[in-house]
């Protein structure tokens, strides 16, 4: 697939119902070699600290690929550590604080990529999406795992859906509807 019309603002370049529906071999026509991820409702429900079989299994076929990942989260520091130490995933070092845009090009930094090489996770616009966008790094939406979240984070849920910001910037890159891709 060719990537073409990278979004700037805050519409996703591309939305998934799970993260577990992105395909390696999607990943690799891309020309992605690197992974940000998001942790919470992305990679696990809100509410638990360990991470679900489905996603556990997507996250070692990734990594075996050869692909580098990072978490990139804003979640309490004892969540992270736990998800680190069961997926062996590192998180990006040094304070990194979402959204700002300083958070995504130290992430860089630590995944030794070009932006454009690399995919940005999450489920959340104004703190994945949005900042990611900003530094040129592709964009993936995915929905949810749980209904629960953070209670700050109920006021950016209230912007996405007032303002449609839950989509595609090219409406052929919604792939949730799809059982996959």
């Amino acid at each position: 697939m060719k990537k073409s019309g990278k979004s700037r603002g805050p519409l996703a370049d591309f939305c998934f119902r799970r993260i577990v529906n992105i395909q390696l071999d999607w990943l690799a026509d891309l020309g992605i070699r690197g992974l940000l991820l998001d942790i919470d409702n992305a990679i696990t429900r809100w509410e638990e600290k360990t991470v679900g079989h489905a996603e556990l299994v997507w996250l070692n076929t990734v990594r075996n690929a050869g692909v580098r990942c990072r978490y990139l989260s804003n979640g309490l520091s004892r969540k992270r550590a736990s998800v680190e130490r069961q997926t062996g995933i590192p998180q990006v070092g040094g304070l990194v604080v979402k959204p700002f845009t300083a958070a995504f090009r130290r992430s860089l930094r630590d995944l030794e990529l070009p932006a454009n090489q690399v995919l940005m996770i999450g489920d959340i616009v104004v703190t994945d999406i949005w900042p990611a966008n900003m530094v040129g790094i592709w964009t993936c939406l995915v929905n949810p795992l749980s209904a629960r979240d953070f209670p700050g984070t109920k006021i950016w849920r209230l912007m996405e859906n007032n303002w449609h910001w839950r989509r595609t910037l090219l409406p052929q890159n919604d792939f949730r509807r799809s059982a996959g891709r």
